[in-house]
């Protein structure tokens, strides 16, 4: 291997580390983001469990704990993908760097993860297809609301005496 070679590798090998800690970055994000619902969820049946006589002031700590999980989850889902966004740019950048002449002796892993993980003619990930975890992940904030919203509806029905 040459010295230009050498560099370029060590560029790339870099590069792939970075990537490595931003994916690892974002798993832990997801693990606090899971965290905080989870014991906001928690915290919710235990008020909605503890309704007393005066519903109208019993209501309120509960409703305020769903509009900050669907607050939370909104935000939770921009963070994942504004963390798809940075991990996609490095992730062209490296299948970009295996085309490098200097590092044709290499394998092109990103380019064989393109049978796992399909991409368009510009370089951008096929929605739906392959293994696109950020897209999974994006779901489970998703899921969160749709637990606060059949919470709230809930609440509210309960204050009106639907049920």
């Amino acid at each position: 291997m040459d010295e230009l070679s050498e560099l370029k590798f060590k560029e790339y090998r870099a590069f792939i580390e970075d990537t490595s800690r931003l994916t690892e970055r974002r798993q832990n994000t997801s693990n606090l983001y899971i965290s905080i619902n989870s014991l906001l969820l928690t915290g919710l049946m235990f008020a909605i469990k503890d309704f007393g006589e005066n519903l109208s002031l019993d209501i309120l700590f509960p409703f305020l704990i769903v509009v900050a999980g669907i607050f939370i989850s909104l935000l939770w889902k921009q963070v994942i993908t504004k963390y798809k966004k940075l991990v996609g740019l490095r992730i062209r950048t490296l299948r970009k760097m295996e085309n490098d002449e200097a590092l044709t002796w290499m394998t092109k892993m990103y380019h064989v993860e393109d049978k796992l993980y399909p991409v368009d003619k510009n370089d951008q990930p096929i929605m739906g297809k392959g293994l696109n975890f950020s897209d999974k992940e994006a779901q489970l904030p998703s899921i969160f609301i749709g637990l606060y919203t059949i919470a709230g509806v809930f609440l509210i029905a309960s204050f009106y005496n639907i049920f």
